[in-house]
């Protein structure tokens, strides 16, 4: 998958480098590179860009369904671990514990009463306008970012200016991109 010479750590630096210069609101795929491996590589970095209440950290990445995320996250982390954990989630378990989600529907995020922020992640069109926090929207052989700021701000997450400026931003519930 990636030459041994090369750290992953080294991939991602560079990747994050190249994407903080790609004009919004789409990012280009790095050529070598599946669209499953950019999406764990933003689902890694996304926490970076996003502040949690009470200065907490992502450490635990829930996975709605083994999948080749799933796969490639445990990958990423084994190489640089730094206390995160991926955890596999079946769709009757709960969500606490979570500090990222992956691939839980919209309306799963709107019944979660654990009271606990947690950014929710998916790959699915129209998931930040269903009400989802942030959606990684394929676009051709790209993959751009689209943040739902009520939906962030309602758990008390807050978006960073740079994941702004690389996004399309959803600012009110009746809001298009």
């Amino acid at each position: 998958m990636f030459p041994r010479r090369v750290t992953r750590g080294a991939l991602l630096g560079a990747l994050i480098a190249v994407t903080a210069m790609m004009p919004p609101p789409l990012l280009s795929a790095t050529p070598g590179l599946t669209a499953g491996e950019l999406k764990a590589i933003f689902l890694l970095r996304l926490p970076q860009f996003v502040t949690w209440p009470a200065g907490q950290n992502a450490h635990t990445f829930c996975v709605v369904e083994a999948s080749e995320i799933s796969q490639l996250l445990e990958d990423m982390l084994a190489d640089e671990p730094r206390g995160r954990v991926v955890r596999l989630l079946q769709s009757t378990e709960t969500m606490t514990g979570c500090d990222v989600v992956f691939g839980a529907d919209a309306a799963l995020m709107a019944s979660d009463d654990s009271g606990e922020p947690m950014l929710w992640v998916n790959d699915q069109p129209g998931y930040a306008l269903d009400g989802g926090m942030v959606e990684l929207a394929r676009r051709g052989a790209r993959i751009g970012l689209v943040v739902n700021l009520p939906a962030l701000e309602s758990v008390g997450l807050k978006a960073s200016s740079k994941l702004l400026q690389l996004s399309d931003v959803i600012e009110g519930a009746a809001d298009g991109i």
